[in-house]
């Protein structure tokens, strides 16, 4: 594990709450050295989108500050499915100056918004088992609005901090997960589900390198709608209302199928925009995928709490459409690679924590999943948390973490060169 890096923020900001954790080197691979979570201000974005620097910027300057965190070196990520796309795609083998070249051209076809101006990344991907004839590379691609990066770097200068790099989310909750410790799981194919508040994240990596990435505008927002809808509650208490008795009650039943998106011509598999019907480039008519099962949803027995009961049957139909595109994006990787094996789905982000629902996926999807320990191999050594406190926030803080460790973890020697640069439309 390579240790260039010092003592580093990582500054995850979430549509509803923002984490840092300022992460160092240290004898075994990493540490925490402080870490803290306020809430997001109200206003502050709009679809994960920084839309009042200042307001944002002086609330992470707060959080720094009762955090104890002292280090202003900081690595942080963009997110929001409406500026920023995230994806692994093909084209003919070339060289690294023919893929420049290439690069420039290809973020025509893969960007789904209209931009005067946007940021480009990519890094060729080779992997140990690549066929040397195979006529095509893999070539991870990210691309942002550049309006979103400036107001995000905005809002850094404004808390007073110094940015080193902006990564996207999915990368840095692997760098935590994956990449981190005695090689846990390097060398398995693993998918990390990123549940979050307004998005869930879909990322499938083998051997430590991403191989499939998709975004879900589902997450812990529309189960807070669903007991708003069922209780009549505020916004606030129906969250409160989650956070202490959302759990799955184990069995299912089956539900209405989901309406299918309509894919016009498209096949690669990246961004989603379920409201303009856009699920992913994913090309629903492919052989291998056949068509989606209806959405197995859990249902509750007449025995047990009856606020958890009432609170589970809002969100199951939630549970079920999540589990249904969980389901979706492994067959599609399935149908898409040679090997097709998943060794583990780990979980992550705030509504991992909603009770057994790792035993659900389990059970349903037919994989060994867990909820990410996410300190296992950065270890807090802030005396001002406890255990139980770290145990309950856990799940939240991978990205920060991942983020923090960025310069502190080897990048896979397999990884090619990137290459970056903007390009105006």
């Amino acid at each position: 594990m390579a240790r260039s890096g010092g003592p580093t923020v990582g500054l995850d900001i979430g549509s509803k709450y923002i984490k840092v954790a300022e992460v160092v080197p240290s004898r075994n691979g990493v540490a925490v050295r402080a870490l803290g979570m306020a809430p997001t201000p109200p206003g502050a974005l709009e679809a994960g989108v920084i839309v009042d620097a200042k307001l944002l910027g002086d609330a992470i300057k707060k959080l720094l500050k009762e955090a104890g965190v002292g280090t202003r070196s900081c690595v942080s990520s963009v997110s929001g499915s409406g500026a920023l796309v995230v994806r692994v795609i093909e084209v003919p083998k070339m060289s690294d100056s023919e893929l420049a070249e290439t690069m420039k051209w290809e973020v025509e076809r893969h960007v789904p918004f209209a931009a005067n101006e946007v940021i480009m990344d990519f890094q060729a991907i080779q992997r140990t088992d690549d066929d040397p004839d195979a006529q095509n590379m893999e070539v991870l691609l990210a691309v942002a609005q550049q309006d979103m990066v400036d107001k995000h770097v905005e809002a850094l200068f404004a808390a007073g901090l110094q940015p080193r790099s902006i990564d996207v989310e999915p990368l840095a909750a692997s760098r935590c997960l994956v990449e981190l410790g005695p090689d846990p799981w390097g060398k398995k194919t693993v998918v990390v589900v990123n549940i979050g508040a307004s998005i869930t994240d879909i990322g499938i990596f083998r051997d430590g390198v991403l191989s499939f990435p998709r975004t879900l505008p589902l997450a812990g927002d529309a189960m807070t709608s669903s007991i708003m809808s069922q209780t009549g509650l505020e916004a606030d208490a129906a969250e409160d209302l989650k956070l202490q008795h959302a759990a799955v009650l184990m069995g299912r039943a089956p539900a209405a199928p989901a309406p299918q998106a309509s894919v016009a011509g498209a096949s690669d598999f990246g961004f989603v925009d379920f409201s303009s019907g856009d699920d992913s480039g994913l090309d629903l008519a492919a052989p291998t995928l056949g068509e989606p099962e209806p959405a197995p949803v859990p249902v509750a027995t007449p025995m047990g709490d009856p606020t958890t009961v009432q609170v589970f049957g809002a969100i199951a139909p939630t549970l079920g459409d999540l589990l249904s595109e969980i389901r979706r994006s492994i067959e599609y990787y399935r149908g898409r690679s040679s090997d097709g094996h998943i060794d583990q789905v780990l979980l992550c982000g705030g509504s991992a924590r909603i009770k057994d629902l790792d035993k659900f996926l389990a059970g349903e999807l037919g994989v060994p999943t867990q909820i990410a320990d996410v300190f296992k191999f950065a270890p807090v050594s802030a005396k001002s948390v406890t255990p139980d406190y770290l145990e309950t926030i856990g799940p939240s803080f991978a990205v920060a973490v991942g983020l923090g460790a960025r310069d502190m973890v080897a990048a896979p020697a397999s990884a090619a060169p990137s290459g970056r640069g903007k390009r105006k439309k």
